[in-house]
């Protein structure tokens, strides 16, 4: 028999990354249904989300902030420590309606408290996710893939938010209560997909040994050494005890307030510079993070993987640093363009660059997290990323109120935020570089 390599990666593999993206596709889908619909320009509460129900500028930023943060941080963790002891493909089915249930929810609403009850469950069912999800990628995928393989995943984050954006529209023609009403749909489709399509992989000690659910090869594999079961003491321990993945997750913790900061508040800033083309945005702001993101994660977790193979495991946090760097002039070129077209070009080019940043990070955290930690290592990761991200957006939100209140406001804002973080997280993502030493065979830190 043809030996197979150990960077096989077997069809029951890709088809699970599939339907992983197709999920995280309406995770965020259903996590800026709230910030495209607010941004409805019409008076018809049938079309407007913010006619419908009436609420205030401050508080749509505390629903797109802290209402659905503060959930999703504080059982982000749980569900991190669950995912390392339980079947990862239940826990995301059940994550998923009930994130579906909160759009139904959402779309029922009528007031400031029931869209903070549907903010609330929304944030509970998707903390079941994400550490779930990059666990079983993490056993899906050898570690020469990973990075790609996160990259592929990462596309459905820019799906999400683009369908988000294209809901500005639908919502024009068919309502926006229709809306969630058809987000919540879809995910439950998803969910039967995953109950009866997707077996939980078996947990090993190293995946190369596994070779990613490969056929017996000649000479035989030797068989998977089991994972050994952290307590959840000896797990936070194994976590918060690596430099470089306390590291890597303070990097991420900026990167994150940058895109809660565009994420939130750019569609609202669109709406009030530039309120004659707002159709013409809900489509090309939709083109522009569904292409432009997509590309930016597949690239940049190709490239990390093509680059460490090559000897440069430095890769896995330069291409995000890199991205972020680049990122600061090209947010404040969109942000201050004198045109709306200028603008949407200069925030495409913002989304290539920024966006290398997922893939790359998160294969360099899940290789240097023990495999026994890696549900709670991510459960600490959605904790910190999620705080962060809210109180930015927060933050953002009441230093424009504190302004003239006007795009003006608005814009001076989100560049001093996000910019600053994109700054600061490129410093940190080199800095956490720095931690990764070549030996004589592989890197120090990465695995």
């Amino acid at each position: 028999m043809v030996a197979i390599p150990l960077d096989y990666v077997s069809p029951r593999s890709k088809y699970a990354l599939v339907l992983l993206t197709l999920i995280y596709m309406n995770s965020h889908w259903s996590r800026y249904l709230l910030n495209y619909l607010y941004a409805v320009s019409s008076d018809d509460p049938d079309k407007s989300l913010a006619a419908g129900t009436g609420i205030t500028t401050s508080e749509y930023g505390l629903l797109a902030g802290f209402g659905f943060g503060v959930t999703y941080v504080t059982f982000g963790m749980v569900m991190g420590r669950a995912a390392d002891l339980y079947n990862r493909c239940h826990i995301i089915v059940a994550g998923l309606v009930i994130w579906s249930a909160a759009n139904v929810l959402c779309g029922a609403a009528s007031d400031f408290k029931w869209l903070l009850a549907s903010r609330v469950l929304l944030g509970f069912g998707e903390s079941f996710s994400g550490p779930a999800s990059y666990s079983l990628l993490a056993d899906f995928f050898p570690p020469s893939r990973r990075a790609e393989a996160n990259g592929v995943y990462a596309v459905g984050m820019y799906m999400g938010a683009s369908m988000g954006s294209f809901s500005l529209s639908i919502a024009m023609a068919v309502g926006w209560r229709n809306v969630c009403y058809g987000c919540a749909a879809s995910g439950l489709v998803l969910a039967m997909l995953l109950l009866m399509s997707v077996r939980e992989p078996q947990r090993v000690k190293k995946l190369a040994d596994a070779a990613c659910g490969a056929p017996v090869a000649s000479p035989p594999l030797p068989p998977p050494l089991p994972q050994l079961k952290l307590t959840l003491p000896q797990a936070l321990r194994a976590v918060l005890s690596r430099r470089l993945v306390l590291a890597i997750i303070a990097a991420a913790m900026v990167r994150y307030m940058a895109g809660y900061t565009i994420g939130t508040f750019m569609p609202v800033f669109y709406g009030a510079r530039f309120p004659d083309d707002a159709d013409v945005y809900s489509y090309l702001n939709a083109s522009i993070i569904a292409i432009g993101g997509a590309v930016s994660a597949y690239v940049g977790g190709r490239t990390a993987d093509r680059w460490a193979a090559a000897g440069q495991r430095r890769a896995y946090l330069l291409i995000p640093g890199a991205g972020a760097a680049a990122a600061v002039p090209l947010l404040a070129a969109a942000l201050y363009a004198p045109s709306f077209g200028l603008s949407m070009a200069a925030l495409f080019a913002e989304y290539l660059c920024a966006e290398v940043w997922s893939g790359p990070a998160v294969s360099a955290l899940q290789g240097a997290l023990p495999p026994g930690a890696r549900g709670t290592g991510m459960g600490v990761f959605a904790l910190g990323t999620g705080l962060a991200g809210s109180a930015a957006a927060w933050a953002v939100g009441a230093a424009a109120q504190r302004g003239s209140g006007g795009s003006d406001a608005l814009r001076g804002a989100v560049a001093g935020g996000a910019g600053a973080a994109y700054a600061l997280c490129a410093a940190l993502f080199f800095g956490a570089a720095m931690l990764v030493r070549p030996r004589k065979q592989g890197y120090e830190e990465i695995v």
